[in-house]
This record gives C-alpha cells, structure tokens and sequence, in this order.
C-alpha cells in the first residue's frame, strides 16, 4: 500500500494496475496455480454474503473451472459440472448467452467416456441447454 502497489478500500485490498496483478500471478508456479485457483472457489462458495450470491457466484464457479483436472476425483468433477449447469441456467435467465454458453461449455469439457451411460441426466442437460445458448448468441 504504502508503495502504491495496492489500494485500500476499507477492508479490501485491490491491486493498482492490471500490469501489477499479472506480475504478481506469474510469481506463482504453474503447478500450484490450479490449487489456488480451487482454494479460491470453494472458499467464496463457502462465504457468498446471501445480498451477493447473484455477483460472486459465477466468480466462485470461474475459478474452480481454472483449478479442475480432468483426473480429480469423480465427485468433485460432478459437483464441479452441476455447478456450471446452475451457472448456465443462471446466464440463460439472465439472457446472457454467450456467458451461459462458456459454463455449459466447461461442463461439458469434464465429462469422462461413457458420460452418457453413468451420467444421462446430467449429460442431457448440459448438452441441451448448450445447444439452446449456441442457437442464441
């Protein structure tokens, strides 16, 4: 702060410049990014303030995409694709196709072989409403 590297407002930090957050992000090993980037997710997922849900979700979901492997655990992979299939939902509503159309996209992209088989619903759906968000833009 003192620097001017950072701004203070209240009790938020935020980086001065664009450059400066870039530099600050490629001190970072490429290997752990992925970890922070899941850390990130899950802990704004745990602490969205209920008046914000509708702001930070898609910031939540964001990165988490930026931190999966397709080798994590199935679990995790499919909470991780429902959670963009809510994010694509929420985009639609919000007639915001080419934004539905990234979530969905990223959904997608998780799926394993024989998704249709182990996990029908959930294929459908993001397949579906990844059509109707390609139709739309």
């Amino acid at each position: 702060v003192d620097e001017g590297l950072l701004k203070k407002n209240g009790s938020n930090y935020a980086f001065a410049h664009d450059q400066i957050q870039q530099a600050a992000y490629s001190l970072i090993p490429e290997q752990e990014r992925g970890c922070l980037h899941r850390q990130i997710g899950y802990l704004i997922l745990k602490h969205i303030p209920e008046n914000q849900v509708d702001d930070l979700f898609f910031t939540a979901v964001s990165q988490l995409n930026r931190g999966i492997k397709k080798s994590e655990k199935e679990d995790e992979r499919l909470d991780l694709q429902n959670l963009n299939l809510k994010a694509g939902e929420k985009a639609m509503s919000l007639a915001a196709f080419s934004t539905a159309e990234s979530y969905l996209k990223a959904g997608i992209d998780m799926f394993l072989d024989h998704h249709w088989e182990q996990h029908y619903d959930l294929s459908i759906q993001l397949y579906s409403l990844y059509a109707e968000a390609e139709y739309s833009i």
